[in-house]
């Protein structure tokens, strides 16, 4: 699986949000199973529509809310920031893959993407 870690105000994040979904779209990627997006200042969001970066996301609380039909999605909760920081991550975006930290407070471009997912 890779988690995608992003905040809000974060100026890179829509860069990564960008490159990811592009490349889990390609990839025939489901999201919510393949792929997810944590955001770790989202303790203040409730579950519902917002928009980012000009597009409508849903927020949830747990990866199993995310469905084809309310996709994107990001998960919000008080967790998210700690989970993070299990991974060593202080900085947003960050991306793991199978549990490993890839790119950290990094965007990675689409091929350096499918080469960490070994496309």
């Amino acid at each position: 699986m890779l988690i995608l870690y992003t905040s809000v105000m974060c100026p890179k994040c829509p860069a990564a949000r960008k490159v990811v979904r592009e490349v889990c779209k390609e990839l025939g990627w489901i999201e919510g199973k393949q792929f997810v997006e944590k955001l770790v200042d989202g303790t203040d969001l409730s579950p519902g529509s917002i928009v980012l970066e000009g597009e409508k996301y849903t927020i949830v609380n747990y990866v199993e809310q995310i469905t084809p039909e309310n996709s994107p999605a990001a998960v919000v909760g008080e967790d998210i920031s700690l989970e993070a920081l299990t991974y060593q991550i202080a900085s947003t975006p960050s991306i793991i893959i199978d549990g490993v930290p890839r790119f950290i407070s990094q965007i990675p471009t689409k091929e350096e993407l499918l080469k960490a997912l070994g496309r």
